[in-house]
Formats: C-alpha cells, structure tokens, sequence
C-alpha cells in the first residue's frame, strides 16, 4: 500500500539497512514496487497449494485433534480455499464449528453453499438423455437449496474440461476427488463436439448471469440453451418435454 513517495523515502533504508533489521515486503501485485526497490530485493514467488496438499495437511491435523471427518468434505474444503492453507484452517474451524465437530460433506456443502456434485452429475446424465424437464427440475431443486448458480457455472465447466481431457488423453485423471467417478463414466457417453459446444456455452453464460432476471433464471437458460444447440444424433429420439 505504500505510494512512489514513500517507497523512494525508503530506499536509503534499504540500501544501508541496520544489521539488525531484515525487512520482508509481501504483495500480491509486484509490479507496483518501484525497480528500484526490487533490485535491492530477494525475490520469492509463492504459489498456491495443491488440492491434494491442503487435503494431506487437513488430514494430519484433523487426525491429531482427533475431530472425525469425511475424506470427501476435506476436498470441498480445500476446493473452497483455492490453493491457500490459510484459508483452509480458516474454512475448516468454521466446519468444525458449523458440524459440532463432526465433518461430513453435506455439512460442508450446506456452510459453503456450493454444488452438490451429485447435482453435476444429474444435469450432464439430463442432457445425455435430452431431458428438458429434468433439467428445470434440477435448477428448482439448486435454488431451494439456495446453491449459487454462479459457482454451479463455474463447477459444470470444470466437469465439461476433465470430460474433455479425458477424451483427448484417456489416462489422464482429475485431481478432483468428486470429478473422477463422474469422468470415467460419463466421458463415452458424450461426443468430443457435444463436450466443445457444451463448454462454450457455459462459460459464456457464467458472464452473462448478471444479465438475467434472476441468477434461477440465467441458469435454466443456460440449461435449456445446452439441450437446443446439442448436435443431433442419428436415430435418436427427440428431446423430452
């Protein structure tokens, strides 16, 4: 947060520091550090975490305050913190709490408002069966749970990217702990072009929920949009209504 004045001010500082004084500078956008001050400067880039990282550590921890928990609430959990332990200590004292020290999934999706990966799994089943009405009543169902749409958008597109890296390279495997079942079996049930098509749509709607009259609203379009523009199959019968 410091301005060009202040960062200027410091830099005799820098240059002929105290011996005992080590100075640490933390940013999320380095490129607003003057040159001058980075030349002076050791340079660590830290990354985010792996999800399998975050659900290891949780685990040791988890299993040394002897709190009881479900491995698949771990990887809701570290999806939640998207690559900060931080945020994961943080999201899972708040589960502990939120589940009287009993972590499930269903607790976690409950605290986080998230999508039931289950739900994924019923929207992509509904559009291999060019099933209309299961799709609205699938979306009715998301907003009775108050699920947000945006994070089902984000979470459909996700599951459209393993399907399709998974027709592409055949033993590659997501690292999602809930995607992987979902993958294998969905994959051959769905053409290379269908998952493309899918996948543009989706994102491009993600961008467009503000628009809608409501976030329910935007999307079943997005839902209804999917199963109208779906390439036609050969023999296949029409969509359901």
């Amino acid at each position: 947060m410091l301005s060009k004045s202040a960062f200027n001010a410091l830099l005799k500082t820098l240059e002929e520091p105290p011996a005992h004084v080590l100075f640490i500078l933390a940013t999320t956008d380095p490129q607003k550090i003057l040159p001058t001050v980075l030349s002076r400067c050791l340079q660590f880039n830290l990354k985010q975490m792996p999800p399998a990282d975050i659900v290891g550590h949780l685990t040791h921890i988890l299993t040394e305050e002897q709190v009881a928990f479900e491995p698949a609430a771990l990887h809701m959990l570290a999806k939640g913190a998207q690559g900060s332990m931080r945020d994961a200590l943080s999201l899972t004292d708040q589960a502990i709490a939120f589940s009287l020290s009993n972590i499930t999934l269903p607790a976690v999706q409950d605290m986080l408002g998230t999508t039931d990966g289950a739900q994924i799994e019923a929207i992509l089943r509904a559009l291999v069966a060019r099933d209309g009405a299961q799709l609205v009543e699938l979306a009715n169902q998301m907003a009775e749970r108050s699920t947000s749409f945006y994070d089902a958008t984000l979470e459909l597109s996700q599951a459209l990217y393993r399907i399709s890296l998974a027709q592409v390279v055949p033993d590659a495997r997501p690292d999602d702990y809930q995607l992987a079942h979902l993958v294998a079996e969905i994959a051959p049930q769905i053409g290379a072009d269908e998952v493309q098509l899918y996948y543009s749509i989706v994102t491009a709607s993600r961008e467009q929920l503000h628009l809608a009259p409501d976030a329910q609203a935007g999307f079943t379009m997005m839902l209804l949009r999917l199963l109208a523009f779906a390439p036609a199959k050969v023999g296949a019968a029409p969509a359901k209504k």
